[in-house]
């Protein structure tokens, strides 16, 4: 559904990433990698957050879509909070979509996570049986 939304915006360059248990940042990168094509994440993480903040910035509208954003341990949500962050000079920062049921905004309010929370989000709730929520970065 997400992408279907995507895909009707002019120049959006979606990279949707679904999230897998455990849900730590290692197991985000590995996702990050394959859906930019990467090839084998690098064993360091160092190597491989830079391998994908490197694609990221290359592309010239980027989207990040992350599936199941739930299930992401606090670390995994920082990167998220990061590569956003990382992109402040363009015109407008790159939006990120976080995707997951409603239990995401409970994940979200951790204490450890404010700064997630700070940044200004609008919240969507799609028609879908599933009742999924957006979370996207503005």
């Amino acid at each position: 559904m997400v992408e279907a939304v995507l895909s009707r915006c002019d120049g959006a360059d979606s990279v949707v990433v679904t999230t897998a248990a455990p849900g730590n940042l290692a197991t985000l990168l590995d996702s990050f990698h394959a859906a930019l094509h990467l090839g084998v994440r690098p064993r360091r993480l160092a190597d491989a957050q830079r391998a994908v903040e490197d694609e990221l910035a290359r592309r010239s509208s980027p989207v990040v879509v992350v599936r199941d954003a739930h299930l992401l341990r606090t670390e995994a949500l920082q990167y998220v909070y990061g590569l956003w962050s990382l992109f402040p000079e363009r015109e407008r920062r790159m939006p990120v979509v976080l995707v997951g049921p409603e239990r995401i905004r409970s994940v979200l309010r951790q204490p450890s996570l404010a700064s997630l929370e700070s940044g200004s989000f609008i919240w969507h709730r799609l028609a879908t049986a599933d009742g999924i929520r957006l979370r996207r970065a503005t």
